[in-house]
């Protein structure tokens, strides 16, 4: 077998996972791992790295937690953040599902690319995710209350309120205390820490027989991927029924709509709602997570249309290189095409008019209702043929038509000379 073939296990290391508590002594332990010559991998470190650097990671977090959490560098506010998912545990589990598959990447690299035998992660919701999985023992640090308290406010200034907050936001310790291999108690003095450590140490599996354990599982790019993200197909050239060159001039106002009928951008706060609707639109052919709507909204507008508090239409939209595109549509009940639908295609009119768009590429499954597509084509969209396209236009389309779906056209400026 080649040396190039694609490792898929650790072996010939031994994976520590090391957790506990906010200010249980976790930085302690990892301190004297790496005095003993372990490498020392700080998994919440990597957040905080992703949060400074990874610049869709940085605009995936502030779409879902608001843009006054980046600062002007771009970075994230972890203070703000902090502020706000320690607040609230549904915030904080969709910051988690948002930040673990690119934690999980890293995590991987650095394993495969050290050649120390002892590894250990530390991680604070290490017993939550698949880490756990690859740690041949997993170690857990205790202390009082009390003792994290002082901790967070003379370690790391904290006001008593705040810190106070903070270990409440968590766990019991007794819930991960009950899952160790390995149990350090650093309620005593440092040197009570390096004994309970060095005993553990000395008990450690050989890396040379240790049991190899299975890489992690990484996000799968190459995956069939849901309709928010849609798959490549070559593009059809239907025989045109309406010439999309004759629409009329883009409407700059909407048309007449009852007082309670609200158009808008969706937000984070939507997404149950959204999901819900996705659901009875499709059936419950077409599945999606809180993470991957909330990374979603970071890449592309998603225009909610209702009335009163009741949503009935979600049409997924972008605009880039002067082409809109409406990749997802989702109405439901179909009657409300006629209102909510239709008011939502002529808000998404008017924002790719002002971002002086060119044209509006609609793509609709093959096999969508014909109330769908008379919608559409009351608004004037109509079928182009490819070959007749600007080349600008045919990229977009090659670049972005999602599998099982056929365009119409939304012509708002004619670009195209002759």
């Amino acid at each position: 077998m080649s040396d190039n073939t694609e490792p898929t296990t650790y072996e010939g290391k031994v994976i520590i996972g090391l957790t506990g508590n906010i200010a249980t002594g976790k930085s302690a332990v990892m301190r004297l791992a790496r005095e003993h010559g372990a490498l020392t991998i700080d998994a919440d470190k990597i957040v905080h790295e992703l949060m400074d650097n990874d610049a869709t990671m940085q605009a995936a977090i502030a779409v879902a937690f608001g843009a006054e959490i980046r600062r002007e560098d771009g970075r994230i506010d972890r203070k703000k953040l902090g502020e706000i998912a320690f607040a609230d545990p549904t915030v904080m589990q969709d910051l988690e599902a948002m930040v673990h598959p690119a934690v999980g990447k890293e995590l991987d690299a650095r394993i495969l690319a050290s050649d120390h035998p002892v590894i250990f992660i530390e991680a604070i919701k290490l017993l939550e995710g698949n880490i756990r999985d690859i740690c041949h023992q997993i170690w857990v640090t205790r202390c009082a209350p009390q003792r994290q308290l002082e901790r967070l406010r003379i370690c790391r200034g904290l006001e008593t309120e705040v810190a106070a907050v903070r270990i409440k936001a968590q766990p019991p310790q007794e819930e991960k205390v009950a899952q160790s291999d390995v149990l350090i108690d650093t309620n005593g003095l440092m040197k009570d820490t390096e004994t309970q450590f060095r005993i553990a140490w000395e008990r450690l599996p050989d890396p040379a027989t240790a049991k190899p354990m299975e890489r992690l599982p990484l996000p799968d790019e190459s995956a069939p991927s849901t309709p928010l993200t849609g798959k490549l197909v070559t593009p059809k050239t239907p025989t045109p029924q309406k010439s999309a060159e004759a629409a009329p001039p883009p409407r700059l106002k909407p048309s007449e709509r009852p007082e309670d009928l609200q158009v808008r951008r969706a937000r984070p706060s939507d997404i149950p709602s959204i999901l819900l609707l996705i659901q009875k639109a499709t059936d419950g052919k077409v599945k999606m997570k809180r993470a991957e709507l909330l990374m979603a909204l970071s890449e592309r507008g998603y225009f909610i249309g209702q009335v009163g508090t009741e949503i009935s239409a979600v049409l997924g939209y972008n605009i880039d290189s002067q082409v809109a595109r409406i990749d997802e549509i989702y109405i439901h009940p179909l009657e409300m095409a006629t209102q909510t639908a239709k008011a939502v295609l002529e808000d998404i009119e008017i924002s790719a008019a002002s971002h002086m768009g060119q044209i509006i590429v609609a793509f609709l499954p093959e096999d969508a209702p014909p109330l769908i597509r008379e919608l559409f084509e009351s608004a004037n969209y109509a079928q182009m043929p490819f070959d007749e396209m600007a080349k600008g236009w045919q990229l977009a389309i090659e670049e972005s038509q999602p599998e099982g779906t056929e365009y119409l056209v939304r012509l708002l400026r004619d670009t195209r000379a002759g």
